[in-house]
């Protein structure tokens, strides 16, 4: 299993949050049309206050949109005013991904996360989606990471976590999946008093958008999937190709004799409070963007000397256990339960040896979702024909939503269009700035940039 590690951070924060719950547990809301068509909920305006130097708010929304007296999420919601109020073209509501990832820091850090250009033009609007962060009541299960997460998951452990997760969280598990939660930006939408809203979704954030597209394909004036996962893959599908993918990733920074030597060492006697499940968390961490790299070497190399003690901070900061990163604590939590819930057919993985010999234990069994106990209350169809095109980027060694599957949701997707960055990358948008310019391009003017390709350099290629 991997982290949802989709949170895209400020960039002057220590560790970069970006990703999907990678393998394990990325499973989206394919499946039936809805099983009714419910009629809209009374939405009231929302109250703004001064919250971080922007504005924030309360949304309430049902438990199931299909029965509403069964209970109400209170949404956290944040919002930065555009900029230049005399160039202001409307609502641009972003999702970090996770799934499971609060959200509110990308309206309260916008300047981190979007160009001058986007915070000028556009009120930047972000919510905890349902069960994650600041929303209430939210997805909770355990308190000790290490005793979960310090070996591989066996089906003593995955069941405890399940039980955990039942013990404290039943009442909403049914309801945390990517449906509803897409509802629930049509609901934010109706409460802003907007016909039409701009959308940009990092990583599971594009499977959220899908979602809200499929259903609500008229009130989407622009739409933004930077590094989508495949939503029309299996789990199983998902999991084999990010475990090969991360594995392809390793095997190049092993390259160095030097390297290898290291990591073996250390993998067969990790030093005293370190155990081998932790190293390939930390190697996880760091694979998701080659700028990383040098941070676990480093780990290693003192890992070697006997020094455990970056593998650990490395470890913890990718289950969202270090210090200053206190808002972030049940995200891995709320990933395991969204991803579970959304999951139709909870197939076991089979054996991935074979596909990665160092980081297979990490990716199964899929002891989890398998035992999850609870149901989806409303599936969808996650592809849209409308005439907006949706600008979807993709780079080429992405190991966590790899590119064959990024590709594919461009071409299942209708009226799309891919950007393909060359490179190891987990999310481009402002990392790279032929991407930024295309993106910024098609928000503001919808200028249409085709099919592209960016190098990772900042110019557009011929």
């Amino acid at each position: 299993m991997v982290k949802p590690k989709d949170m895209v951070k400020p960039k002057n924060m220590v560790k970069p949050v970006i990703a999907t719950f990678v393998a394990a547990l990325l499973a989206s809301s394919c499946g039936s049309s809805p099983r009714t068509t419910p009629d809209p909920v009374v939405v009231n305006s929302l109250e703004w206050t001064s919250c971080s130097g922007v504005e924030c708010a309360e949304l309430d929304v049902p438990f199931d949109y299909n029965d509403p007296s069964l209970g109400t999420f209170t949404l956290k919601v944040s919002r930065q005013r555009a900029l230049k109020a005399d160039q202001r073209v409307g609502v641009l509501i972003v999702n970090p991904g996770g799934p499971g990832g609060p959200g509110v820091s990308l309206a309260q850090n916008a300047a981190f996360y979007f160009s001058r250009d986007i915070i000028d033009r556009f009120d930047i609007v972000a919510w905890d989606p349902r069960g994650t962060g600041e929303s209430t009541p939210a997805v909770d299960c355990i308190d000790n990471y290490d005793d979960y997460f310090t070996q591989p998951l066996n089906a003593n452990t995955a069941q405890r976590f399940v039980d955990a997760c039942v013990e404290r969280s039943a009442d909403i598990l049914p309801h945390v999946g990517t449906v509803n939660s897409a509802r629930d930006i049509d609901t934010l939408r109706r409460a802003l008093g907007e016909d039409q809203v701009s959308y940009f979704g990092f990583s599971y954030g594009g499977v959220l958008g899908l979602a809200w597209q499929g259903l609500f394909p008229d009130t989407v004036r622009a739409m933004v999937l930077d590094a989508p996962p495949n939503p029309a893959a299996s789990r199983a599908e998902r999991i084999t190709a990010q475990a090969e993918s991360f594995e392809s990733l390793l095997n190049e920074f092993l390259e160095p004799t030097e390297r290898t030597t290291r990591w073996d060492g250390v993998m067969s006697s990790p030093p005293p409070g370190i155990t081998r499940h932790m190293v390939l968390a930390a190697a996880i961490s760091a694979l998701y963007d080659a700028e990383s790299w040098g941070e676990l070497d480093a780990a290693l190399t003192s890992a070697a000397a006997g020094d455990g003690s970056k593998i650990r901070a490395m470890y913890d900061g990718f289950y969202y256990q270090d210090a200053g990163f206190e808002d972030l604590r049940n995200t891995f939590e709320a990933s395991v339960a969204i991803s579970c819930i959304d999951d139709v057919d909870r197939t076991t993985v089979g054996d991935l040896a074979q596909a990665a010999p160092r980081l297979h234990t990490f990716f199964a069994p899929d002891e989890l979702c398998a035992r999850w106990p609870s149901q989806a209350s409303e599936t969808s169809a996650l592809v849209s024909d409308g005439d907006t095109p949706t600008l979807i980027v993709g780079a080429t060694k992405d190991p966590a939503s790899p590119f064959d599957g990024v590709r594919a949701t461009a071409r299942e997707s209708g009226n799309a269009r891919l950007i393909t960055v060359e490179g190891n990358r987990h999310t481009s948008y402002l990392a790279v700035d032929c991407v930024t310019r295309l993106v910024d391009a098609y928000l503001i003017d919808f200028t249409d940039p085709g099919d592209a390709m960016c190098p990772a350099g900042s110019t557009i290629s011929e």
